[in-house]
């Protein structure tokens, strides 16, 4: 039967494949790289061998790579000494600065169990500690390379030969190219190794040394004085431990920066992230930071340890963190958790109670702002939620909703963190603002519920039955009862989704007593919303013009014609003239159109 498959057929020691190239491709021959030289003249038949069964190693080409490892710097360096020295039993660790045949060299000596078999020094991958140890904190035998690329001295204790040794590592000796001779050295304990300084190193020592030593477990001594340690959790308010972790638990004002240390190894701090918990309307975040003691599943990438493996052990970390945080929590007299943070503290184990029950007062949107004002708290069972709606709505019903005598109840805004916690559920919420009127013989609807707007050519005027209509659910339930409660309003400007006067309507109800300034302030915050582009004026000099024309068409619908133009030529005088009258004197004007006369006299 004929193919274009490949043919595979077992063999002792492996897999044979035979096969022919498809017929659409039989002339062509590729290029170089991968996939070139693949295909191959129709007569010609594939045929290799591939090995049974295959196993990881290192290629012998990685030692030449090695002074690629690490990126070089003096605080990777010390932070892979100072944990070698750790590992090897040292009491303390000297750091010093020396002039050895007029070179600048960095010392680090400890007094250690010191290095047994010279061949670990410079073996990638084995370290050469003891199987507890390897098993604890996975060394790796990475530390040293550290320093690949730099003409290093190393001498050393061996206990089994008891003798001490030495080597000297060019700078071009690290990548196994030339044998590296061990010679006898006076040392009786521990390890010293010296490092030719460059003068970058030079110039950052004295701030890596003091940030290499503050969290580590050990005393560091640099230029023989020792240097300041401190616990990683020092002034944690509640430290609790975990399978060989110590967890703090802390809280900042904003979310802290993402690469900030979370976790401790042994004086390496690296970053983790991890889920931190914040409360409704608060600033502050609570975190947790780790101390590593004993957990060797808990472990850092290689070779430069500056991020956790992200495997099984980091992940229950992650957990602890989160719970330790929930138990923190517990010991407040009380809290503002969102309802699903409520939710998760639960599934950890930890029993909190409900959040605080208060809420903000409801207070209007305005048109010239994307947020709505946050008012005094309200902690009461009787309160009301308003969902928030447009500006225009808001404000034409606020005199009304804000009113706690008229509604009954302390409106406040919705928070949707807290839907599901029993005492929020159970509030009655008002979910749509309507109004209603009669115009022109015909009965309008402006709101929530009706998708239409009002027609743009609608005179400013006064309008018969200017009614607002609450629909107010029973509680937060899917099947909640709803009434409607009506209430007479004033006044109603209805933007029609618009921030301009010339398309908005402006609605008063006939018989309702409405002062010229109690509707410019309505349309103000109704309407106004100053305009961003480049070219606009000031946000002060928007907001007198669209005022001047409101207030003009608030004196004509409430005052007549006539009253109207006298209060535009009052309000000109007063805003252009009266302020250049000497004072002490007055002014007595007649006008006419095109002629102007005005004398100045004593102030009577």
């Amino acid at each position: 039967m004929a193919t274009d498959m490949p043919i595979m057929r077992g063999t002792s020691s492996g897999f044979k494949i035979t096969g022919r190239p498809t017929p659409d491709r039989k002339n062509w021959r590729g290029g170089s790289g991968c996939g070139g030289d693949n295909w191959l003249r129709p007569d010609q038949e594939i045929s290799m061998s591939l090995p049974a069964s295959i196993q990881p190693r290192v290629g012998p080409s990685l030692i030449t790579r090695v002074t690629r490892l690490y990126n070089g710097t003096i605080a990777d360096c010390l932070h892979e000494l100072l944990q070698n020295a750790r590992r090897a039993g040292a009491s303390a660790i000297g750091i010093d600065v020396e002039d050895i045949d007029g070179v600048p060299t960095l010392s680090i000596c400890d007094d250690g169990c010191g290095i047994d078999d010279p061949h670990n020094l410079l073996t990638l991958g084995q370290s050469g500690w003891d199987p507890a140890m390897a098993a604890r904190e996975d060394p790796a035998g990475m530390g040293v390379f550290s320093l690949a690329g730099r003409t290093v001295t190393v001498r050393s204790w061996s206990r089994s030969a008891q003798a001490g040794w030495q080597v000297t590592i060019p700078d071009n000796g690290w990548e196994g190219q030339m044998p590296l001779a061990i010679e006898p050295a006076n040392i009786t304990g521990g390890t010293q190794i010296f490092v030719a300084l460059p003068a970058l190193w030079a110039e950052g020592i004295d701030v890596a040394v003091k940030q290499a030593a503050l969290h580590f477990p050990l005393p560091v001594h640099f230029r023989e004085e020792e240097m300041k340690r401190e616990d990683f959790l020092a002034e944690a308010p509640h430290v609790e431990t975990h399978q060989g972790v110590r967890i703090d638990v802390f809280r900042t004002n904003g979310r802290p920066y993402w690469k900030s240390p979370r976790i401790n190894f042994h004086g390496v701090t690296v970053s983790c992230s991890h889920e931190a918990v914040s409360e409704v309307d608060s600033f502050s975040f609570w975190h947790a930071k780790v101390d590593i003691i004993d957990a060797p599943a808990l472990q850092l990438v290689l070779p430069a340890r500056k991020e956790m493996v992200e495997n099984e052990a980091l992940s229950q970390l992650r957990i602890a963190m989160e719970a330790a945080i929930y138990r923190a929590i517990a010991r407040q007299s009380a809290h503002r958790l969102p309802f699903r943070s409520w939710q998760r503290a639960a599934e950890l184990g930890v029993d909190l109670p409900e959040a605080t029950a208060w809420l903000d007062r409801w207070m209007p949107k305005v048109a010239d702002s994307t947020s709505t004002p946050a008012g005094p708290k309200v902690a009461s069972k009787e309160m009301m939620i308003v969902s928030h709606s447009q500006a225009d709505l808001e404000q034409a019903a606020a005199p009304i909703i804000g009113n706690a005598t008229l509604m009954g109840t302390q409106t406040v805004d919705p928070e949707p963190a807290f839907e599901g916690y029993s005492w929020y559920d159970r509030l009655p919420r008002a979910s749509a603002i309507d109004f209603t009127f009669d115009h022109d013989g015909k009965s309008w609807i402006y709101g929530d519920s009706s998708a239409e707007y009002l027609p743009p050519d609608m005179p400013a005027s006064r309008v018969a039955n200017l009614t607002l209509d609450l629909s107010i659910a029973g509680d937060g339930s899917e099947h909640a009862s709803t009434c409607v409660r009506s209430f007479d309003i004033p006044m109603l400007v209805a933007g029609n989704d618009t921030n301009s006067i010339d398309e908005a309507a402006i609605l008063i109800r006939e018989g309702a007593d409405v002062k010229p300034d109690d509707l410019v302030t309505l349309m103000e915050a109704s309407l106004f919303c100053a305009s961003e582009d480049a070219d606009s004026d000031s946000w002060e000099t928007q907001r007198d013009r669209f005022c001047a024309e409101a207030r003009n068409l608030a004196n004509t619908l409430l005052l007549g014609e006539e009253e109207a133009l006298i209060a535009q030529l009052r309000e000109a005088m007063f805003d252009h003239v009266v302020w250049l009258i000497p004072h002490g004197r007055q002014m007595v004007v007649t006008a006419a159109k095109g002629a102007l006369e005005l004398t100045l006299s004593p102030q009577v």
